[in-house]
């Protein structure tokens, strides 16, 4: 698998002219075309609320189990895409577990799952590769308001779907359980994991933007499942200045791909934005990173009332390491 494919990027992005962008970050719609009409109404409610000049979905964009063809598919992301289309937001994707699960069921590739997303006129999503697996992985920058340097960057990568997916990979083919030892203190799960190119092609992206700009440029990563760092945060709630709400086990993989040790050294990445753990919401700051979790912004996924939502990240052009973030949550903003 190659993921040296350059990444085209659809539309240009730009710091507004008092040096703000604003992006939204949306995880865990998990709707099919037969949606709950309260997911509609909070996804459309978020972006009124926050103005974004970006609008990331995080994966767990539709419930795999729920899509029975490709048109009901089609059907979900034309309409649940409506509040950034009709604005002329743009917006871009990365897949979740369940994204990857509607593949499975309707038989579907992921590249032709992604080429149905990257069809609507605002959607700026960039894929790596041609081949077919973990394909949602790109890099948005976006420049300052008066010239062509790029300031910031907003990065996806696609966490795939099972570790069982590459049982191929050892005798018995049934990796989860030969990993899965008794004592596992890292809580891991069955869920997937990052493959190493894709590690390195976000090494060799990133040094290629710091040539390119004469400078390391500082950037917000969206995945659905979290590295296992967030579970750091978590155990050491005061040193990392945890805030927010952490109401659920979280489930990384069970194994630990090494990004958030690469994002050390590359010293670009200020913040990571997940999902998968519906009731979570909370933020904390672990070696100079911020992670954030967005919680849940779909109604029919289980989750708490009280934090599901979105998570805003406003960015200044001229100090866009000290970025602000919070939740926007359906409480609130359904409301109004």
């Amino acid at each position: 698998m190659e993921f040296d494919k350059p990444v085209k990027i659809k539309q240009t992005l730009r710091f507004r002219e008092n040096g703000e962008f604003r992006v939204l970050v949306m995880s865990d719609i998990q709707e099919s075309a037969n949606y709950n009409e309260k997911s509609l109404r909070s996804v459309e409610s978020a972006v009124e609320a926050a103005e974004p000049d970006l609008v990331i979905w995080c994966g767990d964009n539709c419930f795999g189990p729920n899509i029975n063809s490709k048109e009901d598919l089609e059907k979900f992301v034309s309409i649940f895409s409506q509040p950034m289309e009709k604005r002329g937001i743009p917006w871009a994707h990365v897949f979740g577990n369940h994204d990857h699960d509607a593949c499975k069921k309707i038989g579907l590739s992921e590249l032709d799952h992604q080429s149905l997303y990257e069809s609507f006129p605002h959607c700026i999503s960039g894929h790596t590769s041609d081949s077919g697996i973990n394909v949602t992985n790109f890099v948005l920058p976006i420049l300052r308001h008066d010239d062509d340097t790029a300031a910031f960057c907003v990065w996806g990568l696609d966490s795939g779907n099972e570790v069982n997916d590459y049982s191929h990979l050892v005798e018995g083919g049934d990796l989860f359980n030969q990993a899965k030892l008794e004592n596992n203190t890292l809580k891991g799960g069955w869920f997937g994991i990052l493959r190493f190119e894709q590690l390195m092609w976000y090494w060799n992206t990133s040094v290629a933007l710091e040539k390119r700009y004469g400078k390391k440029v500082p950037g917000l990563l969206c995945m659905h499942i979290p590295p296992h760092e967030f579970l750091m945060a978590v155990d050491n709630p005061e040193s990392t200045n945890l805030t927010g709400y952490k109401e659920e086990q979280l489930a990384p993989s069970i194994f630990n791909t090494g990004l958030f040790w690469e994002i050390l050294q590359r010293q670009d990445i200020k913040a990571i934005c997940c999902g998968h753990s519906h009731k979570n919401d909370y933020s904390a700051e672990y070696c100079g990173i911020k992670l954030c979790y967005d919680a849940c912004v779909g109604y029919s996924a289980y989750g708490e009332d009280s934090t599901r939502g979105a998570r805003l990240f406003v960015i200044n052009e001229n100090e866009p390491e000290k970025f602000s973030t919070g939740m926007l949550h359906g409480k609130d903003y359904l409301s109004k």
